[in-house]
């Protein structure tokens, strides 16, 4: 009930300190109602279940000593706080909020909006207006697209300078991969042992090492990589998207690959499919079209 009435004069500074106070009684109301929307947002966003079992970041759990005493405690963004803690960190918070209160200056808004937000900074808990940064920059990553033609071309011209294929005509086995995040995945023809084949993958402009890979019918899957332009994939990607604009409930696409079979090459995706039509496309080798039409 003490907490309650505290967060009852909270609510009657807002009446003095106008509007911008509003925000800091919606998040300190949140922070002592586990019932109400903060604790149902966070459940949400977790996954956390009926009998309280760790699926997120966020859980509530409760131990009972041999004398029956229960202690709860929430973990809260991996950190570990008492519900006494919390509560005693809430009274003082209270208390400093009373003493302003009854100051009612216009500067003691501020102030209210500082210490509450250092309360909340104190028990790991969002501030108001705050944002997730890493989450911001893990999205953006994510986002940043297929490598420009640019960037394919000199992932190229890097693949070419391989030590172990100096002098040495490059080969490519079965695929290559050109996808979203900016990465690259193909398999090459051992530069000694025709008979074998290493995988590599690049990423932030650097190839990986080699790593064996078991392959078959290499006599059939595999292309001279002179013939082949890694910046078309940009052309492929940008044509089969203008593309499936014209089609109705068509997706765009932000990857494309080379596939290779009896010494030749097919750009993919090949296919737009639609939410009442589909289309097949092909395309030369040079990442141009060369045909488009309906299924």
């Amino acid at each position: 009930m003490k907490n309650l009435t505290h967060i009852s004069w909270l609510m009657i500074l807002c009446c003095f300190f106008g509007s911008g106070c509003k925000q800091i009684t919606k998040s300190v109301d949140e922070t002592f109602h586990p019932n109400d929307s903060l604790a149902n947002k966070y459940n949400k966003e977790n996954r956390i279940q009926s009998e309280g079992e760790y699926t997120g970041t966020t859980k509530t759990t409760t131990t009972t000593s041999t004398q029956h005493h229960q202690e709860k405690f929430v973990v809260i963004n991996g950190d570990t706080v008492k519900t006494p803690e919390l509560q005693d960190k809430a009274k003082e918070l209270f208390h400093d909020l009373e003493l302003l209160k009854q100051k009612q200056t216009p500067a003691d808004s501020k102030e209210i909006q500082k210490r509450v937000n250092e309360f909340l900074k104190d028990m790991n808990l969002p501030q108001p207006g705050a944002k997730n940064s890493n989450r911001e920059k893990s999205t953006a990553k994510v986002r940043k697209g297929m490598l420009s033609a640019s960037a394919l071309a000199q992932a190229e011209e890097k693949l070419r300078q391989l030590p172990q294929y100096r002098d040495r005509e490059i080969v490519i086995y079965e695929s290559v991969h050109f996808y979203e995040d900016g990465s690259i995945k193909l398999a090459l023809q051992h530069p000694e042992n025709p008979k074998y084949v290493d995988e590599y993958s690049y990423k932030d402009g650097i190839w990986s090492s080699p790593k064996p890979l078991q392959a078959r019918n290499i006599e059939r899957r595999t292309f001279p990589l002179s013939k082949i332009n890694f910046a078309d994939a940009q052309k492929v990607m940008q044509i089969y998207n203008d593309k499936a604009v014209q089609v109705e409930g068509a997706k765009p696409t932000t990857t494309a690959y080379i596939s290779i079979w009896d010494d030749g090459m097919r750009w993919f995706p090949s296919t737009i499919n639609g939410s009442r039509e589909r289309y097949d496309l092909q395309f030369n080798n040079d990442g141009t079209l060369k045909s488009f039409r309906q299924e």
